[in-house]
């Protein structure tokens, strides 16, 4: 079973994640990975990435595309834990203006592996799954 001040540690990197790339500070969001980590995006037709710098060169594809963006994260839930593991899911709501369609809306579930590491907690994969279809061309 988790402690306490691992689960707020959890939580921390889930909140950390939004932050980050919400803000384009792409090596910090890179850097809640391990460095072998995957974000997989595929359920939603945007690819899989492994490894920081490859998180990293993606999230600058996206801000070279996405003028503002928020993530609104909630229900977040840690689902299972062993020792230096653990799993986890949450939900959110992410709004985008880009240059190329406009607004667009993506109702999403996120699927959390998690390892401790030196560093502390970070994701080992975190795979993005859709909940509604996305809604592009939005004004």
């Amino acid at each position: 079973m988790l402690s306490f001040d691992d689960r707020f540690a959890l939580q921390e990197l889930v909140n950390r994640y939004p932050y980050h790339i919400d803000l384009w500070q792409l090596d910090a969001w890179a850097g809640l990975f391990t460095a072998d980590g995957v974000l997989d995006e595929s359920p939603m037709g945007m690819g899989s990435y492994q490894g920081q710098r490859a998180i990293a060169a993606y999230g600058a594809k996206l801000e070279a595309d996405v003028l503002h963006v928020v993530h609104l994260m909630m229900n977040h839930l840690i689902l299972h834990s062993a020792g230096d593991t653990a799993s986890g899911s949450v939900f959110a709501l992410v709004e985008a203006n880009t240059r190329s369609s406009g607004h667009a809306r993506y109702y999403i579930r996120y699927e959390d592996s998690y390892v401790r590491t030196a560093e502390g907690w970070r994701f080992a994969k975190r795979v993005v799954l859709p909940m509604f279809p996305p809604q592009t061309g939005l004004s």
